[in-house]
């Protein structure tokens, strides 16, 4: 199609294959990079895959060129991937090799032979090559002497120095590839040693790995919108369609904006303790309301502790609140408390739909994760083929978790990877189900039935449940078979970091529960294993949505009813409605009898809330308990109305006493809770001493600073006496301050609106994340370069 002696602009990829549309890969941290310790002094461009490459020279070269490079997928036969074509129809050459572990005659070896006859063909005007094999002075000139005289100078010629020099100065571009952006040393060190931005070594490991083969889409650009906006963001989502890694990638953004990144790994609790003024600081909360099912921390009334802390940080102008969760699991959570339904949560969640994962991502998901996988090139090539890759991109049960797992585990399980990848994705249990039923020695298999009840444990604490569980089985259960066991699993089904052991990710704990629902663990013996309470808490919240786990328990009745008594005994009072109290340990007991139609159980909770019980009690947790009876078919009606009729009395000499005392907030929430009572309400006169009070309060509060307070208490004091009657009209007395305060409280929201990083900046050449014909053939080239090792790089 070309005249034999036009003038050509041409950039063609070394990867053998079209280059992908911008919109896939140009995104990265749009707010100005502040590294404490030094800036992007250098990049490692070997953590790029090839796709990742060719994007970047085809936005440097652009810009260097100063000319638009078009992008669009064509055949190797044509060898044309990138190119520019000027008015009077001349083109110039710019051809990318990206092939970091190649040696330098190596490489000059494969251009004289594979690209010169194409180069003398097509005659270009000016010929340039940019790769990411360093160049010397004699191997630039003898690639000069080669393809004179279409390369002019050896200035024409960027090896991974010059480039590196290029992207340097270029910082604005460098962000516009997240990979590219993380790869710089500065980031990586960030990232990697210094505790002061990072302070765990379970983050160290997985930010650079997931940023390998993350791929942006729509669920990662609505939670980053979020998160600028609200400074707090619940992502939501099925299991392992890449909640953790939406997370862990907002993570490394902030993280090269100066912020401390810290893993929240027990509660919200945990949050107060590592907070610092005038610090930067993100606080990543994965798995928030636990991994299977709704588990116990937030049955210790976090819920309240957790919106007091989201609140907090939607106020600070430097700090920011990353939380995962499965959705099923917060549609639970919203049901049980109705804290979480509170604007503050559902307007940061974001869901992270399967629908995210267009063609174009999931297939650029999977060749980043053959690509970065540990296997032999003969693994590798077949998912080249087209009838190979589309029935994993267009599969229902596509999953990145599943894709990555297959691959790390097919290495020593698997001769046909695409085939077992496939298998799993038919059955997404398969994957767990053999290694765990055929392949593991019994005592590892026995180490994580124990590790299921435990969630995440100590060494010791895990040994000595292991320990009992096999004794119970009549097995041996010595110290050097527990090691044996867990030598096993470590790495690949599990995890120990700082002498604790935890599920590797959690499907294998989703597999654990299938595994026990079906019988394949004696319920007696794990019973008889328990050495912490969290784990009969562990096999009642499994129970609630696994039949056979419930009929096991049901058949050990004695046992599982004495072990949840036996929690009693560890419940220590605090000061801290959001923790754990004895009233609250009763509504889970009585939770536990409902579940399990146990009418022993249910008699407990009976006769451990006589009058002489509640003193000292957190208030919200007896009324909890106590809706909980009111709703119970094995409390009787009178009981139910004793034990309410005792804390609304309760309720009542506290709150008369605030009100003496001038505590309105107190007062104000104390009448909330009597109001959640069956039949509790207030005396004419003690309603009125409450309104006196709050319009006192208002008062005194109008004439203050508006900087002193809190939107939430002022919120709560008006909408108090607005229930009251008193709207702030022409008639009330009191107006002047209700509209002083009104205006106040409508001040907040607007404080939170200015974005405390930049908004996100739109690429050149923006584009939708999905066009499935443009897709499918983009797809089909970006695997080729999985058939040739060579050109592949990290093989």
């Amino acid at each position: 199609m070309f005249e034999p002696h036009a003038k050509i602009v041409w950039v063609q990829v070394w990867s053998g294959r079209k280059a992908v549309p911008p919109s896939w890969e140009e995104w990265g941290p749009t707010a100005p990079l502040r590294l404490c310790e030094g800036g992007m002094d250098s990049f490692d461009l070997g953590r790029l895959t090839d796709h990742d490459f060719e994007v970047v020279c085809r936005d440097l070269f652009g810009v260097i060129l100063g000319v638009p490079l078009e992008l669009f997928p064509r055949g190797r036969d044509r060898g044309i991937d990138l190119r520019h074509t000027a008015a009077d129809g001349t083109m110039t050459v710019v051809q990318c090799k990206h092939w970091p572990k190649a040696a330098q005659a190596t490489l000059t070896k494969r251009l004289v032979k594979d690209e010169l006859p194409k180069v003398v063909a097509l005659k270009p005007a000016r010929y340039l090559i940019a790769t990411s094999v360093g160049l010397t002075v004699d191997g630039k000139d003898a690639i000069r002497d080669a393809f004179a005289p279409y390369v002019r100078t050896t200035g024409d010629l960027y090896g991974v120095d010059e480039i590196v020099a290029e992207l340097q100065s270029r910082p604005e571009l460098v962000r516009r590839h997240f990979r590219l952006w993380l790869s710089s040393t500065a980031v990586l060190q960030t990232v990697l040693n210094q505790e002061k931005y990072v302070r765990s070594s379970w983050l160290r490991k997985r930010i650079p790995r997931m940023a390998d083969t993350f791929v942006p889409h729509e669920g990662f650009d609505r939670a980053k919108a979020i998160l600028d906006e609200q400074h707090v963001c619940v992502i939501a989502g099925i299991p392992g369609v890449g909640k953790t890694t939406v997370a862990l990638m907002l993570a490394a953004w902030l993280m090269g904006n100066g912020y401390e990144v810290h893993e929240i790994s027990q509660d919200a609790e945990e949050i107060t303790a590592l907070w610092r003024e005038d610090t930067p600081q993100l606080f990543l909360y994965d798995d928030f309301l636990g991994q299977t099912t709704l588990e116990s921390p937030l049955n210790k009334n976090e819920d309240a502790r957790l919106i007091d802390i989201i609140r907090e940080i939607q106020e600070a102008p430097d700090k920011a609140l990353v939380m995962t969760t499965r959705d099923y699991i917060l549609e639970h959570a919203l049901l049980k408390h109705d804290r979480l339904g509170a604007p503050d949560v559902s307007q940061a969640t974001s869901v992270v739909h399967l629908t995210d994962l267009s063609l174009g991502v999931r297939g650029q998901i999977l060749y980043n994760h053959v690509h970065h996988a540990q296997l032999p090139a003969e693994q590798k090539r077949p998912f080249a083929d087209r009838a190979v890759w589309q029935p994993i991109v267009d599969h229902p049960n596509f999953s990145p978790r599943l894709i990555e797992e297959t691959l790390r585990l097919a290495a020593r399980q698997e001769q046909d990877v695409a085939a077992a990848v496939r298998k799993n994705l038919d059955n997404p249990r398969r994957i767990w189900e053999r290694i765990v039923e055929n392949d593991l020695t019994d005592e590892a298999v026995h180490l994580l039935e124990v590790l299921f009840t435990l969630r995440t444990a100590t060494l010791d604490t895990l040994s000595e449940s292991w320990s009992w569980y096999r004794k119970e089985r009549g097995l041996e259960a010595d110290v050097r078979t527990f090691h044996r066991a867990l030598q096993v699993l470590d790495g690949t089904m599990v995890a120990v970091e700082q002498h604790a052991v935890s599920f590797h990710n959690p499907s294998i704990a989703d597999y654990l529960r299938f595994h026990l629902d079906a019988g394949r663990a004696p319920m007696a013996a794990l019973l008889g294993a328990l050495v912490d309470p969290v784990q009969i808490h562990s096999l009642i919240d499994a129970a609630g949505t696994a039949a056979g786990i419930l009929a096991q328990l049901k058949a050990e009745a004695a046992r599982t009813e004495s072990a949840v008594l036996e929690t009693a005994e560890f419940v220590e009072w605090s000061p801290e409605v959001a923790y754990e109290s004895e009233t609250s340990n009763l509504q889970w007991i009585l939770e536990a009898a409902e579940l399990l139609g146990s009418a022993p159980l249910a008699a407990h909770v009976v006769k451990e809330r006589g009058p002489d019980h509640w003193y000292g009690e957190h208030v919200e947790h007896l009324v909890s308990l106590v809706r909980a009876m009111a709703c119970s078919r094995l409390i009787a009606r009178e009981d139910v109305a004793r034990f309410a009729g005792e804390v609304a009395d309760a309720i009542r000499l506290e709150l008369a006493e605030q009100v003496e005392d001038g505590d309105w907030y107190g007062a104000i929430g104390l009448y909330e809770n009597l109001k959640e009572i069956p039949g509790g309400s207030l005396s004419a006169p003690l309603l009125e001493a409450l309104v006196e009070c709050a319009l006192e309060a208002l008062h005194l509060v109008a004439g203050e600073d508006a900087s002193l307070f809190d939107a939430h208490p002022l919120e709560t004091l008006l909408q108090f006496l607005f229930d009251q009657g008193y709207e702030g009209g022409a008639d009330d007395e009191s107006a002047e301050d209700f509209a002083t305060v009104q205006k106040w409280v409508d001040r907040f929201p607007k404080l939170r609106e200015v974005p405390r990083f930049a908004p996100r900046q739109e690429t050149a050449a923006p584009g939708p994340y999905s066009d499935k014909e443009r897709d499918r053939e983009v797809i089909t080239e970006l695997m080729k370069g999985l058939r040739d090792p060579e050109i592949t790089p990290g093989v």
